[in-house]
């Protein structure tokens, strides 16, 4: 088992992302991507909540998760290939400085997603109090997408976290000799 895992770390270590998302802006150019998909994916709960049950709430939500997925999916992938790993690999596989970087992601995470949850708190009473006292109509359809899109919040936001913090990686030793 163990080599496996050496060997997606040596993979992760040699790839061609590597090089071109090594810098920090490059990263951070990533991270805003996909935040933009993450931003993609609430915004169609929005769609849903106001349009619900209709057929344009179904085509634009299907649309826009979509989008979501063309642009979340190479992004998260490439954030992997960037961080080399440390939101990724079991902790065991990491280097001491790589195992700091991810528990600071996390406990930034953590305190993010606990942000958006306060949040859809607050926003959710505000609702039910203009409609009355404790009485919120809520969608059936806004069911499934809203644990999705708090899903994709919760498993990317470290990623993303530790994706923008990263610092450039140190210059290569054959660097060092010229």
């Amino acid at each position: 088992m163990s080599s496996t895992w050496e060997k997606r770390r040596d993979r992760l270590e040699n790839l061609p992302a590597n090089r071109l998302w090594a810098t920090r802006a490059a990263r951070r150019r990533l991270v805003v991507a996909g935040v933009a998909a993450l931003v993609i994916l609430w915004a169609g709960l929005v769609v849903i909540a106001q349009y619900a049950p209709s057929d344009l709430a179904r085509n634009v939500y299907l649309s826009m998760f979509g989008i979501s997925l063309v642009v979340g999916l190479p992004v998260t992938s490439w954030l992997h290939a960037a961080t080399r790993g440390a939101m990724y690999l079991p902790e065991q596989y990491l280097d001491e400085r790589q195992r700091t970087e991810r528990h600071r992601a996390y406990t930034s995470a953590h305190g993010a997603t606990t942000a958006v949850l306060a949040l859809l708190f607050i926003l959710a009473n505000f609702v039910s109090w203009q409609n009355g006292p404790l009485s919120i109509t809520i969608p059936l359809a806004l069911i499934g997408p809203t644990a999705l899109t708090l899903a994709a919040t919760h498993y990317t936001t470290p990623l993303l976290i530790a994706g923008w913090r990263l610092p450039d990686p140190p210059p290569d030793d054959e660097d060092a000799d010229e």
